[in-house]
């Protein structure tokens, strides 16, 4: 008998997308597999689309709950699952139909706990492929500090095959809101020993410039605050002497502070004015966890732009700081 695999989606009002991301998955080359679908409260056709293809594939089976987010549903998929091997796949994403052939065939050749895949970035009018250069091993520290430079994409709980044993003991935190794929990776890093990199394009994740983590929401700031505080909490507890661990998640910090600077504080959609903007920014740096990624980087595997960005921040050059994060969201909306 092949090994079972668990592929656990959580579906939320993404009924322009499900149908797509569903034939991906029963159209796998790898057949034994166990489809677990989470209707996470949704108001639009997904219910129906997953019924429809629950008639069509004895493997599907469909759980509806009541709305509390991503981590509440991928949580509910993980009690259900009972494969030795568990993927995640967001229900606006799709893969590619060798996606999980290649990913558990590389995890056992390689005696690897998780193995990881490139993927494309799909945009309205393009396809972006992010690949590694080659393949690549990485222990379970490299790991960690591949996950806390969220430039490398190593913190998605997508494009990833776990072993099961890797994340049985690990959940995710319902609070958070944002930043949660991280979290749930940095806990796993204490079962892993051996991470394989596998450099080719497998999974397919739709941009899409309204989600939590871009569209303008006046919560945004507080909801990253709760999720650093929790990432700072958990490295210094468990990483107390590990100096390096400690500098990285202070970059880690710093890089969602330019992510408030571009999708709060200076969003178009903020109507306040951009002197009100200003001082809103330079409030949020002012709290001591921002304050302390913000002084303790040292824009480590930032981009050029990202670097200048965060200058300008840590100087206070904040009219500077607008003005890059307004071209920033020219860029996205293209």
């Amino acid at each position: 008998m092949e090994d079972l695999v668990s592929i656990i989606i959580p579906v939320y009002n993404t009924e322009k997308y499900l149908s797509k991301c569903l034939e991906s998955v029963i159209n796998q080359t790898y057949k034994n597999l166990e489809i677990i679908l989470i209707n996470d409260g949704s108001t639009d056709k997904s219910k129906e689309i997953c019924e429809s293809f629950a008639k069509k594939d004895k493997r599907i089976q469909i759980l509806n709950k009541e709305n509390s987010g991503v981590s509440s549903a991928r949580n509910h998929g993980m009690r259900l699952a009972k494969g030795q091997y568990i993927a995640f796949i967001d229900g606006d994403d799709y893969a590619e139909e060798n996606y999980i052939e290649e990913l558990l065939k590389n995890l056992k050749q390689t005696e690897s706990d998780c193995v990881l895949c490139g993927y494309n970035r799909v945009y309205d009018k393009k396809i972006e492929q992010i690949t590694k250069e080659k393949n690549i091993y990485l222990n379970k520290e490299e790991f960690l500090f591949s996950i806390l430079n969220v430039q490398t994409g190593t913190g998605f709980t997508w494009a990833k095959l776990w072993k099961r044993e890797a994340i049985k003991d690990v959940q995710f935190d319902e609070e958070v809101k944002i930043g949660e794929d991280a979290l749930f990776c940095m806990k796993a890093c204490k079962n892993i020993n051996k991470v394989y990199i596998l450099n080719k394009a497998l999974y397919n994740y739709r941009f899409n410039a309204s989600s939590a983590v871009r569209k303008y929401d006046q919560g945004y700031a507080d909801k990253i605050l709760k999720s650093m505080q929790i990432a700072k909490r958990y490295i210094e507890k468990e990483y107390s002497k590990d100096e390096e661990a400690i500098k990285k998640v202070n970059n880690y910090i710093a890089y969602h502070i330019l992510l408030i600077s571009v999708n709060f504080a200076f969003n178009k959609e903020n109507n306040l004015s951009s002197t009100k903007q200003i001082k809103k920014m330079k409030e949020i740096c002012n709290i001591p966890e921002f304050k302390e990624g913000i002084k303790s980087s040292n824009y480590e595997a930032l981009s050029l732009t990202r670097k200048i960005t965060l200058f300008t921040i840590k100087y206070k050059l904040y009219f500077l700081t607008m003005l890059i994060a307004r071209v920033r969201q020219i860029q996205f909306r293209r």
